[in-house]
């Protein structure tokens, strides 16, 4: 899968081409920058939008939407309320620079649900027959519950797309199951590079510039062949094109040094990350949460817990989550016995990909406080006896800051580590 590059700045000349004959396409970030994503969102909509073509675009990022924001809009009814409540979608859209923009709207609880509703279908066949183009700003693991295939996917990230990272994995996935990813909405044609290039050797020096030229037509037929005749001019010129600049010696000429034997990395524990989980319910206020939580592991031992996440600035969700997995088979497993038992309605609950929690310092005697650490909204993750204490389960580093400060106002001292279980 190697995706085509679609920088930010030429979207205006490659997306329409791109989507034409398209009816519904997902725009799906994989990135942990969702404010960046929701923008580059926008900008694929606003290049979308022909003179004699309608193109819709909805916010499907349900728990946290942005698109709202990034557009300039106040909340208001969006997709969830047309759905649930039966507000209509004329009236939900909003015609901005062309697009007809509908949000998120009002909360919901039954993502599932939702997303598996067969009006999706209806929908797709509709804007199929009118010519129009539908836009959906889903993650990746919504879009695979989704009632609708979609024409296409087009990746958001600033860096591209990272086959390892669980997006990547989510999209490769749904390519596998026939959806054709377009390309990959990025900030430039090539990622920006981790960390400086340390100084190399005057051998090195020759090496490179031998090869240099080399490796620059490499990358020119890569390009050529799949159909990306633009790169070439966003190539820097190759610094041998100047006046009076002398070929480079060849590499030959220089005789490689032997490379020194790397030491044995020594032995260490095996260890599994546990980063899935399955988002059973949001609220607004940590009691319901920590209500539903209770309910959840009276009937069953699933191990639900409660974790604040910021929504804007002022606005806190508290999600009652279930896990953890070490995948995301396993948290599928999990939630379709959930729903076996009747412990969660049939089609309620998301899964969820939170590597990172917070670990209490050890030693700390919170045992007299943990009723209030839990009007707090921080309460400990159920764990078995003389593992250390957690809190939450985040998507990002970001994400746990809330519950951090939090707890630092408690006198509780925490670090952000990966969710990670060892095994002998």
């Amino acid at each position: 899968m190697t995706p085509r590059p679609l920088p930010r700045s030429r979207l205006g000349s490659l997306i329409p081409a791109l989507m034409q004959s398209q009816a519904l396409v997902a725009l799906v970030p994989a990135s942990d920058d969702l404010q960046w994503a929701a923008a580059a969102a926008w900008d694929v909509a606003r290049a979308a939008v022909p003179p004699d073509r309608r193109v819709a675009l909805v916010d499907l990022w349900l728990d946290q939407p942005r698109l709202h924001e990034v557009v300039g809009l106040p909340p208001g009814d969006g997709i969830v309320d047309a759905f649930e409540y039966g507000v209509s979608l004329n009236t939900a859209e909003r015609p901005i620079d062309g697009v007809h923009f509908i949000a998120a709207g009002s909360y919901t609880t039954n993502t599932g649900a939702m997303l598996g509703h067969p009006r999706w279908q209806k929908l797709h066949g509709g804007f199929r027959s009118e010519g129009a183009l539908l836009l959906l700003f889903i993650s990746a693991g919504a879009l695979g519950r989704l009632a609708a295939v979609p024409d296409g996917i087009v990746v958001l990230s600033p860096d591209g797309l990272d086959p390892e990272s669980a997006a990547g994995r989510e999209v490769h996935a749904l390519v596998e199951r026939g959806v054709p990813l377009l390309g990959v909405v990025r900030e430039r044609w090539t990622p920006s590079p981790l960390a400086a290039p340390r100084a190399p050797d005057a051998a090195g020096r020759s090496r490179r510039r031998a090869a240099r030229p080399v490796v620059v037509a490499a990358t020119l037929a890569a390009g050529a062949a799949g159909g990306l005749g633009l790169l070439a001019h966003d190539l820097p010129h190759s610094p041998f094109a100047g006046p009076g600049l002398a070929p480079p010696a060849p590499a030959s000429a220089v005789p490689a040094p032997a490379p020194a034997p790397l030491p044995l990395p020594a032995p260490v524990a095996r260890a599994d990350t546990l980063a899935w989980t399955v988002q059973l319910a949001a609220y607004g206020t940590a009691q319901k949460a920590l209500a539903f939580a209770d309910q959840i592991n009276a009937k069953d031992s699933v191990g639900a817990f409660v974790t604040p996440v910021p929504l804007g600035r002022r606005t806190v969700w508290y999600r009652v989550l279930a896990g953890p997995y070490p995948t995301r088979d396993s948290a599928t497993a999990a939630r379709d016995a959930l729903w076996h038992e009747g412990v969660v309605p049939q089609g309620q609950g998301d899964l969820l990909w939170a590597p990172f929690t917070l670990a209490l310092a050890r030693g700390a005697d919170i045992s007299a406080d943990l009723d209030r650490l839990r009007r707090d909204g921080v309460p400990p993750v159920p764990r078995r006896t003389g593992e250390p204490v957690l809190v939450g389960a985040f998507e990002s580093a970001d994400q746990a800051s809330l519950a951090q400060a939090r707890l630092a106002r408690a006198g509780v001292r925490a670090t952000l580590i990966p969710r990670m279980d060892t095994i002998p």
